[in-house]
């Protein structure tokens, strides 16, 4: 990636001792959200005990390698792991490559001459009173018939004890596999199942803080908190693409001799690798993460919105953040085909306002201008689709604005065009998508 000066001058820039988002998975830099906690238990236990079957599920880049690296890397002088991928392995490949982990060479063997050994071989470890465990990485990819394999060898016993235990390790695809109704006999054996989720946003935060900080950084805050829901948005939380963002914002600012990461800066890492919002690149997922905000009471700024040159409501900043879009769980949703489902959002931090577009279709405009992020101030108008919005501080004069319809202060008026409407609704905010149908 860099020049040997480069890959100093970046280091030493940031006064590291490693770089804090490398790709390779090393389990130093684990980072344990409540849900890789409960996965990395589960796991453990599943060492622990002689008979266990776990399956263990996550979508593309959510951690599972790393957690269960750290897992394995742990003294366990009385197992013997055989960890294998099963990307375009047939079973009879299967087979021998397990043969091939436990030392034994396969090959010349038939069928029945390789599950022969396989079970002298347990039926061996198990006398000698060690415990064998068959981890299998990408088992989405896992076919019918090597399932069986995994199915025929757990279920070897001697003197009433399981000979062998299993992991499977896979994305969401692998619960759709083994909930087959042909696959209940494989259900049925499994005593646990975990999935691990992307993280939330404060979790995002924790894991950008954790990682700096093993890396060697005095400074956890060098990514500034209005970044980390620009970066969630981008990312959608998996830890993959939290890695590519944030080190790709870090030389930006290396090369640019900024110390600080910033929303401005993401925005232009997203550009510069040509990622849209998350969702919109690869579709709404089962782990998009719908969150609610604690409302913190502000009270420092006001939103003015208009129509047709019309004042017709006002809408206080009393929390972080404020999402608008055509969806209707946003926090101003607006019922015009020119907006997009997730159209733009107001970040509010330590009293300071940024104005963020969501990578619209027909993008958001500040005093005529085409923004992708913008820091607001006092009395600058935005424009969403059809409607204006003003941006004001409640300490100012300016905000003794004389609404003009006081008995709407839940529906603004409609639009002849398309019986366009905005709602205020409830606090719940999507950072993931942007587009329209």
């Amino acid at each position: 990636m860099f020049s040997g000066i480069g890959f100093v001058m970046y280091l030493a820039f940031f006064k590291l001792q490693e770089f804090p988002f490398s790709l390779v998975s090393d389990p130093r830099f684990l980072y344990l959200s409540e849900d890789h906690a409960r996965v990395k238990a589960y796991i453990e236990y599943a060492m622990q005990i002689q008979d266990s079957f776990l399956v263990c599920t996550g979508e593309i880049g959510t951690g599972k390698t790393t957690l269960v690296n750290d897992v394995l890397a742990q003294d366990h002088h009385h197992a013997i792991i055989a960890r294998i991928q099963v990307n375009h392995l047939s079973s009879e490949e299967f087979l021998q490559q397990l043969l091939l982990e436990f030392g034994i060479t396969p090959y010349n063997l038939q069928r029945v001459q390789v599950l022969d050994k396989l079970k002298q071989y347990l039926s061996q470890q198990f006398r000698a009173g060690k415990k064998v465990f068959l981890v299998v990485d990408e088992a989405h990819n896992i076919s019918a018939e090597i399932l069986e394999d995994i199915r025929y060898l757990f279920d070897l016993e001697h003197q009433s004890r399981k000979l062998l235990s299993v992991i499977l390790i896979g994305q969401p695809e692998l619960n759709t596999l083994i909930d087959k109704p042909e696959m209940e006999h494989i259900a049925q054996r499994i005593r646990l199942r975990c999935h691990i989720k992307p993280l939330n946003p404060n979790e995002t935060m924790n894991y950008i803080n954790h990682r700096l900080k093993v890396a060697g950084s005095r400074n956890i805050s060098l990514f500034s908190e209005d970044c980390i829901p620009i970066i969630h948005q981008f990312t959608g939380g998996r830890i993959r693409l939290i890695n590519t963002i944030c080190d790709y914002a870090l030389l930006h600012c290396c090369v640019e001799k900024i110390s600080k990461v910033n929303g401005l800066i993401i925005q232009k890492a997203a550009n510069e690798l040509g990622w849209g919002a998350y969702e919109k690149r690869f579709g709404e997922s089962q782990d998009v993460t719908r969150f609610v905000l604690p409302v913190i009471e502000n009270g420092n700024s006001k939103i003015i919105v208009k129509h047709n040159e019309h004042v017709i409501d006002e809408i206080n900043l009393s929390k972080d953040y404020l999402s608008f879009g055509r969806q209707s769980d946003n926090d101003v949703p607006i019922d015009d085909y020119k907006v997009s489902r997730y159209h733009a959002q107001i970040v509010t931090q330590g009293g300071i306002s940024y104005l963020h577009d969501l990578n619209s279709t027909n993008g958001t405009f500040l005093n005529g201008q085409k923004i992708s992020v913008h820091r607001l101030h006092n009395g600058e108008n935005f424009t969403i689709g059809t409607y204006g919005f003003i941006f004001m501080q409640v300490s100012t004069p300016e905000l003794n604005v004389v609404r003009e319809q006081k008995d709407i202060t839940r529906q603004m008026s409609l639009d002849n065009r398309d019986q366009t409407r905005v709602f205020y609704q409830h606090p719940y905010i999507n950072l993931v998508n942007s587009e329209t149908e």
